[in-house]
């Protein structure tokens, strides 16, 4: 049977056996699930991206007056504009032109290894946008937490829990992070992790890096070359680390000239050290996102600082509530005078957070979700100069909040046991 039939059998294999991608790639995604669920979703977007008004203030053009005094003088709700673009992800397939030729020959062994590579770069796409959520849309997997004084494969980290052997990464330099282009602690493209000490955060590369890294460099993906930088820095999802801030500028608005696109944010650390989070650290943060005008209505955080909320109450609560999530799943629920809240811990969260979210606020912005490149009529592209082909997934989306002081976050949290 010709090559062609065999592309032919193979696109039938992808579109009709696997059926809907993005479903899948998004069910497998926790951190997300709510957020698609509840989003006012926007699938229509311009060339420039998405463009939204965000509510800031209230009219002014209300008092009390007494007889014969002058009204008060007319005014309106103070609005300002945002925009956001949207962000391309990718992700391939690969099979020798062996295995290509059981499209045709034996069409259950073909089927039986594409669903081996499918599901696996379904997963890892769903394990990697779950990431993202957390994230604040720089790429950083990790920070050097202590400087390299001479040339060597390793380096000491503040966290590895996003990093696995035979990563592809670039270490950018702490000092270049404000460039367009920040440099890499190394030359000839990217370096592959080899090994990872999950007990001393100590990662060892499969080169030397330069003979001084400097803390605070930050670690991304990436497929560098030694004539071309290409990584994931600042391409990543707008994460729950740059939606919730009350510092940093979101879609063209800044909070130090807009005080109402602030977010909620409390440090319970002190000196540094992290702290034991109370019931009165959260029900407070709840009660302050409360006061501005709406309410989270789900909690974020790692398996640690679930685990030390639950440490600390375990003398005062003797039952926990469980509340229904839209997704169809079950949570612990947090009390609160507003009502209960899911409380999630998720493997994908930062460490010492707890990041109180209203999903409906949230939208996650796209105009294709993930689907196969096929314009030129199949799935399948042949890999110049080998007997192999390449399958390519697309996404372009973007998360954006349009009301930023619905959220909120608190930081040093200590992990229980």
């Amino acid at each position: 049977m010709s090559e062609g039939q065999n592309l032919a059998i193979a696109n039938v294999i992808l579109k009709d056996v696997y059926g809907d991608i993005n479903e899948q790639i998004n069910n497998a995604t926790p951190a997300l699930d709510g957020i698609k669920s509840t989003a006012r979703n926007i699938t229509q977007v311009g060339g420039l991206g998405v463009k939204f008004v965000a509510h800031v203030g209230r009219n002014t053009g209300i008092g009390a007056r007494g007889e014969d005094e002058d009204l008060p003088e007319a005014g309106n709700q103070q609005y300002v504009d945002g925009q956001t673009g949207l962000k391309s992800f990718y992700g391939s397939v690969r099979l020798t032109g062996q295995v290509m030729a059981q499209a045709s020959q034996n069409y259950q062994t073909f089927a039986d290894v594409t669903s081996e590579e499918i599901e696996r770069i379904r997963d890892d796409i769903a394990k990697d946008q779950n990431r993202q959520i957390f994230g604040d849309g720089t790429g950083t997997l990790a920070k050097v937490a202590t400087a390299n004084s001479s040339a060597a494969a390793t380096l000491a980290l503040d966290n590895v829990k996003y990093l696995h052997v035979g990563m592809r990464v670039d270490v950018l330099l702490a000092a270049s992070l404000g460039n367009a282009t920040p440099t890499p602690a190394h030359t000839a493209g990217y370096v592959t992790i080899t090994a990872i000490n999950k007990t001393t955060k100590v990662v060892t590369f499969d080169r030397n890096l330069a003979a001084s890294v400097t803390v605070g460099s930050a670690v991304v993906r990436s497929n560098s070359t030694g004539s071309s930088q290409v990584n994931n820095w600042k391409k990543e999802w707008s994460g729950f680390g740059a939606l919730v801030s009350d510092s940093t500028a979101l879609h063209g608005i800044d909070p130090s000239t807009t005080p109402a696109w602030a977010a909620h944010t409390k440090d319970i650390s002190s000196a540094g050290v992290a702290q034991q989070i109370t019931e009165e650290d959260m029900i407070g943060m709840v009660t302050d996102i409360a006061e501005d005008g709406d309410k989270p209505d789900v909690i974020w955080t790692d398996h640690g600082s679930w685990n030390g909320y639950w440490k600390a109450l375990e003398d005062r609560r003797r039952y926990v509530n469980k509340v229904d999530l839209e997704g169809g799943n079950r949570a612990l629920g947090f009390a609160t005078e507003f009502g209960d809240l899911p409380f999630k811990a998720d493997f994908d969260a930062p460490q010492g957070k707890m990041w109180f979210i209203n999903q409906k606020k949230i939208n996650l912005n796209t105009n294709r979700g993930w689907e196969w490149i096929d314009e030129d009529g199949s799935k399948w592209k042949q890999v110049p100069r080998r007997d192999a082909f390449i399958a390519y997934l697309r996404s372009y989306s973007e998360l954006s909040t349009y009301r930023r002081n619905t959220h909120g976050v608190i930081s040093g949290i200590a992990p229980g046991i």
